[in-house]
């Protein structure tokens, strides 16, 4: 009797030993539990669990937020308060697009998860989504969209109607014109610059893309303050709507 004791306590044991380390194990994310039978994803918003993701609605847009710093290995660099700060972030999951009140058509969305987004710092809700931040924006808010990690020229594409304007840094006023020095009392603020990068252009009423007014390699002059200011491959550019802008030329 004695090795059927020895071979039923050291199973008991390890019966014990596997409670134990199925108990201590927990997931840092989300975890699993069983409901009616059917095994389900335990997803944490706002610190209390939710049954399922976070299902975007409308022209709304879930990102989850960068590091913030004072310039981003994306290439974002924070203008003085007067300005709009840019953020940056992943795309996790995005509504289906905004219906038109007039002709309900819908209105698709600019962007796919996965891909990255440049955005205004005051806008949007944020969030605290499975212990990590992110922020609820609407299709409009984004200024840019890239591929990949960092923020190249190659990869961005600037969204909906806006254009990516390359300016001079410096207190002077460059050979095409470009004047950056301040006035009395203001902070600099280049209102002038060479188009690299053209948007794919608003979406009218009937979900059509409305043609650019504006081409690549045009200079621009826009309404003061009107731009966010960002940093792509250490270089300035600045960021403007088509509709900001003032008047155009060729050089």
């Amino acid at each position: 009797q004695t090795p059927v004791r020895d071979t039923m306590r050291a199973t008991f044991c390890l019966l014990a030993t596997l409670v134990a380390v199925g108990q201590g194990f927990r997931p840092s994310m989300s975890r699993s539990f069983r409901r009616g039978g059917g095994m389900r994803m335990e997803i944490m918003l706002e610190g209390r669990p939710i049954s399922g993701p976070l299902k975007p609605l409308g022209n709304y847009i879930l990102v989850k937020n960068s590091e913030a710093a004072a310039e981003t290995a994306g290439g974002i660099v924070l203008p003085d308060q007067a300005k709009e700060k840019p953020t940056e972030g992943v795309v996790v999951s995005a509504g289906p697009g905004y219906t038109h009140v007039e002709t309900n058509v819908l209105i698709p969305m600019p962007v796919a998860e996965g891909q990255s987004v440049l955005y205004g710092k005051f806008d949007g809700s944020k969030i605290d989504y499975d212990g990590q931040e992110h922020t609820l924006i609407r299709d409009e808010d984004i200024l840019l969209v890239f591929e990949g990690p960092k923020m190249t020229l190659d990869a961005v594409t600037p969204a909906w109607d806006r254009i990516l304007v390359k300016i001079e840094a410096g207190d002077e006023e460059t050979s095409s014109g470009i004047v950056l020095a301040p006035t009395s009392g203001s902070s600099a603020s280049a209102s002038e610059g060479q188009v690299v990068k053209v948007g794919k252009g608003k979406v009218a009423s009937n979900g059509e893309l409305s043609p650019m007014p504006i081409e690549a390699g045009e200079w621009v002059k826009f309404r003061e303050y009107a731009g966010s200011e960002v940093r792509v491959e250490g270089e300035p550019y600045v960021l403007v709507k088509a509709s900001d802008c003032l008047a155009k030329w060729a050089e």
